[in-house]
């Protein structure tokens, strides 16, 4: 896979992250400072060598954010991966992130996960897809956990759900 598949891939990611602020209506002060404080976070993606999942999960039941209360946690567990200072402002740009309100581009897929124990939040992450000249390519992103454990158990879950397409991590 090309640097510039690589490259197209993540500018599409970017791109979808901030068409929630970027064509909202009414956007706020607020989410358009956390969009910032987002981007400024982001990593150019790279090729993962080995795409096999090393951990199970057991322990955690896992959520495909489709509803407004899973976009809630979402939001905050995410959030927690900023300063306790920009975490209020991350919450403000990320509640805003929407899979129904704007529609999804032809050839993109995107997936939120939530990674639940004990009814607690512990872990979120994303699938991004889109397709490119050289076919899918299936990012890992904003994966985050609350415990190294929930973290590392969400990114296996997130490989294992990418289904064989060419997986790029940030």
């Amino acid at each position: 896979m090309s640097d510039s598949t690589v490259l197209s891939h993540f500018h599409k990611k970017q791109s979808w992250m901030a068409s929630h602020i970027e064509q909202a209506q009414f956007p706020t002060k607020e989410s358009k400072a956390g969009l910032a404080l987002y981007k400024a976070a982001e990593k150019q993606p790279e090729l993962v060598n080995n795409p096999h999942p090393d951990s199970d999960a057991d322990g955690y039941t896992f959520y495909r954010v489709d509803c407004h209360p899973l976009m809630v946690r979402y939001a905050i567990t995410l959030a927690q991966k900023w300063p306790e200072s920009e975490r209020e402002t991350l919450m403000e740009y990320l509640s805003q992130v929407s899979l129904t309100d704007i529609p999804t581009p032809d050839g993109i897929h995107v997936e939120l996960c939530v990674a639940m124990q004990g009814g607690n939040p512990k872990a979120a992450g994303m699938l991004f897809s889109s397709e490119e000249e050289q076919g899918t390519v299936t990012g890992i992103y904003d994966v985050f956990g609350i415990e190294p454990d929930a973290q590392h158990a969400m990114q296996s879950h997130l490989l294992a759900s990418a289904n064989g397409a060419l997986i790029v991590c940030e």
